[in-house]
């Protein structure tokens, strides 16, 4: 994994700081920016710029990390919310998506109805968290930065926040020799710094999470023999899960609830 150059690290903190115009990250992003040569944008920066825009830096920010952009380390706290609520939606999307494939299995239903069922529910269930995230997304803080002193930078933020000039400046120096010894402290002075959980690209994310399992579930069922088809997307689904969470026991409860859902259809289905 090649680490950024310098003119590209100058390249995507400049970016970074421009998606946060109007907000202390903005001017933390520029200070960091200062420190990298400006240079033309190669075709790598342009790259990494074009999925900055699309998918957001919260998502991104392991990746830039591990590439020398330490200052995306404020994005991870966010990061891992973000994660956290793509995990799950995607457990609730394969959760759903088994228990309607077992249940339609256990009453021998044809698989053009498995096929509608899960085109049906791939679609509810993006329309249902976009729905959700437009009702639920936390209205935008107002724009906190002081008047006169914002010309100054983020030593002008931190002296409007009432902090003493040595102190101030000290953490603006430590900031630009060691990111990671330091950051901790400043976000201590100025909360501000740190990015809100919420994002823009929260609804595409929420809705992707049940369209990327179900959808290829629902082609996959049309390509297999009827009478055990079902069966290997279901596998293939629980094996998903496994890869999602990286623990047992999430991929064993879709399991025994596929199994019982089945059971009790196939008995449904007898009686």
């Amino acid at each position: 994994m090649q680490p950024f150059n310098s003119s590209e690290k100058y390249a995507l903190l400049s970016a970074l700081s421009d998606l946060e115009s109007g907000s202390a990250r903005q001017w933390f992003f520029l200070e960091l920016a200062a420190l990298e040569d400006k240079a033309p944008r190669t075709r790598r920066a342009l790259y990494w710029l074009f999925l900055l825009k699309w998918l957001g830096p919260a998502l991104l920010a392991p990746c830039m990390i591990r590439r020398g952009v330490s200052g995306a380390a404020l994005y991870l706290p966010a990061a891992r919310h973000r994660f956290n609520l793509i995990r799950q939606s995607l457990n609730d999307a394969l959760l759903l998506g088994l228990s309607l494939i077992t249940l339609l299995a256990g009453f021998n239903r044809l698989t053009a109805s498995m096929q509608f069922s899960l085109w049906l529910l791939a679609i509810t269930g993006a329309a249902w968290q976009i729905w959700r995230t437009r009702i639920t997304q936390p209205a935008e803080a107002e724009n906190t930065l002081p008047g006169a002193e914002a010309s100054l930078g983020l030593y002008g933020i931190l002296i409007a926040k009432e902090l003493e000039p040595a102190l101030a400046q000290s953490l603006i120096k430590g900031l630009r020799q060691d990111i990671n010894t330091h950051l901790v402290p400043l976000l201590s002075h100025l909360p501000e710094l740190a990015p809100p959980t919420g994002s823009r690209h929260a609804k595409a994310f929420k809705a992707c999470s049940w369209l990327l399992p179900l959808l290829p579930t629902a082609w996959l069922l049309g390509m297999l023999p009827n009478a055990w088809g079902w069966l290997v997307c279901c596998l293939l689904q629980i094996a998903l899960s496994c890869l999602i969470n990286r623990q047992r026991q999430t991929p064993a409860l879709l399991a025994l609830a596929s199994l019982c859902i089945y059971a009790l259809a196939r008995l449904a289905h007898w009686l």
